[in-house]
């Protein structure tokens, strides 16, 4: 097993430069979210710079939040007028590696859980936004999340409260301390002539405790093993411990920076980027399992190749539109295709999507169902989207019964049956020895009756029978539906998803050639008109 060091990144967003974070809590909130948003403080309008990547944006709030803050610049500007100061704290920016495997909706999901326990059960406002990106380069890409934190609590009443309170400091008989102008040994005045004394000033939360930097670390470790260890994906072990706590001698990478980023996602090497591949390199050395072990994937993979040369050498004597433009695309885009990540309806489903871009491996799928024309993947797409739907509304369905069965079964065990056995008890007494026993157990019957007339209102049977023998045995049958299901469900999405990646090819290419031929047309028009100039004797 592979041990992977968790990446993840805190800054504080403020309007002072020594705030690496950002300096505007609106422009943060538009690049994370992809939208362009109006800061009411600096009266600017910030643009996002990208928006290919976005896979899902939300913003979380605690139970006192206004529920207009649920509008991310709603809550962003609130945030940056309750901020008077010219070098004010406003946020807080939070960036975590996710693991590439996973699916969208599961990202999603995990991530929002994550969110909710760390961070919004304790008072905070947040929005999250979680992006694939892809180095241009080596093909590799990077799933991460971007989480931007609120600094202030909110009262009872939705209102901002202040960071930090003075507390006066006393002594042994718990009197406040003057503070003594030396000179005269008097206690000092403020220029209103009021009395000083000795204070402290004290956080209104603990949200900025060094210690939470190393919890929220751990705690995202823990989360990735624990999701990765229940959909089977035990090929990596995530390490929150720096490689020094780990007693590993190799060295970290070091932060990039947006710019530094963007370049490298274009191809343009960095100072920054350079030093990182040194880096790289020089782990590469120290860590000489992992090449090998690299070395031995490799074989394999061309060891696949190999297998499916024969079968390739068939199909490529057919004529095949849509194999032309998989090879077209391949060759303008460093051998590889690209992913519709925003309007990948069906691709957000799936796990491993870089496989999709893969040209041997779409090639493979578009003769293993027999698709030579793009007319053919739409008719292929509108019975596959038939199935999907199907298999989907079964799979919803049962899910929700699953749901309901598990909520009245989790009562039952915690609300009612460990109370069922007094009722039972006391019923079996008459007269005198009942009222007895109903005033020794008075509060466990009450609990009886509070966990059976929740049972009641929870069951939508006519009957309202109390039945968990019935429910564990309808439990185990719907989970054997679920699990008939799953084969087809993941068929039906993995196919769509590959049609819509060869969808998305098809219209990219097709900008492309249009773009290349309008600057040639351009060209040859202004090539034309300087010779009809020449022949007329304009200079």
């Amino acid at each position: 097993m592979a041990v992977k060091n968790i990446s993840t990144r805190a800054q504080i967003c403020g309007r002072s430069a020594k705030c690496h974070g950002g300096h505007s809590a609106v422009e943060q909130s538009s690049y994370i979210s992809r939208t362009a948003m109006y800061c009411e403080y600096d009266g600017q309008t910030y643009y996002p710079k990208y928006s290919e990547d976005l896979v899902h944006s939300e913003v979380m709030l605690p139970a006192n939040a206004p529920a207009e803050y649920q509008d991310p610049k709603v809550l962003w500007n609130s945030v940056e007028n309750a901020e008077k100061g010219a070098s004010a704290q406003l946020a807080r920016t939070y960036k975590v590696s996710l693991p590439n495997e996973w699916s969208y909706e599961l990202a999603t999901e995990v991530m929002r859980d994550y969110i909710k326990r760390n961070f919004v059960d304790k008072g905070m406002c947040a929005q999250f936004a979680i992006h694939d990106s892809e180095n241009k380069d080596t093909g590799q890409r990077n799933l991460h999340c971007h989480i931007l934190l609120t600094l202030r609590s909110i009262d009872e009443q939705g209102e901002w409260m202040a960071k930090q309170r003075k507390e006066y400091l006393t002594d042994e008989n718990g009197e406040r301390i003057p503070i003594i102008d030396k000179k005269t040994g008097q206690q000092k005045v403020d220029k209103q002539n009021r009395k000083q004394w000795k204070c402290q000033t004290i956080s209104t939360n603990d949200w900025s405790s060094k210690e939470n930097a190393k919890k929220w670390r751990k705690d995202l470790a823990d989360t990735v093993n624990a999701v990765n260890e229940r959909m089977g994906m035990t090929e990596n072990h995530w390490e929150h411990r720096s490689f020094k706590e780990q007693g590993l001698d190799i060295q970290p990478q070091i932060h990039l920076g947006a710019k530094a980023s963007a370049m490298e996602r274009a191809g343009i090497q960095t100072i920054r980027g350079n030093i990182n591949r040194k880096i790289i390199e020089s782990n590469a050395i120290i860590l000489q399992a992992k090449a090998v072990y690299d070395e031995a994937k490799k074989s394999l993979i061309s060891v696949k190749a190999l297998a499916s040369v024969g079968a390739k050498k068939v199909a490529d004597a057919i004529k095949n539109e849509i194999v032309d433009v998989i090879k077209k695309v391949e060759s303008l885009n460093k051998g590889r295709l690209s992913l519709p990540i925003v309007g990948g309806k069906y691709l957000r489903l799936i796990t491993n999507r870089a496989q999709l871009q893969n040209p041997e491996t779409m090639e493979q799928f578009v003769h293993n169902m027999g698709l030579t024309t793009f007319e053919e993947l739409a008719k292929f797409k509108k019975d596959e989207v038939a199935k999907y739907e199907a298999v989907a509304d079964d799979r919803e369905t049962l899910f929700s019964r699953l749901e309901y069965i598990e909520k009245l079964l989790s009562v039952h065990e915690e609300q009612y049956a460990p109370y069922k056995q007094f009722n039972d008890e006391k019923w079996k007494l008459k007269g005198f020895a009942r009222k007895l026993y109903e005033r020794k157990h008075i509060g466990e019957l009450a609990n009886y009756d509070i966990g059976r007339e929740k049972l009641k209102s929870m069951i939508v049977e006519p009957d309202k029978k109390i039945t968990p023998k019935a429910w564990r045995k309808e439990l185990a049958e719907i989970q054997e539906k679920i699990d008939a299901t799953k084969q087809p469900y993941s068929q039906a999405v993995m196919r769509l998803a590959s049609v819509e990646v060869l969808e998305h090819n098809k219209k990219d290419l097709e900008r492309l050639l249009h773009n290349e031929r309008s600057a040639r047309e351009k060209q040859e028009q202004q090539q034309t008109q300087k010779r009809n100039r020449n022949g007329q004797g304009i200079e």
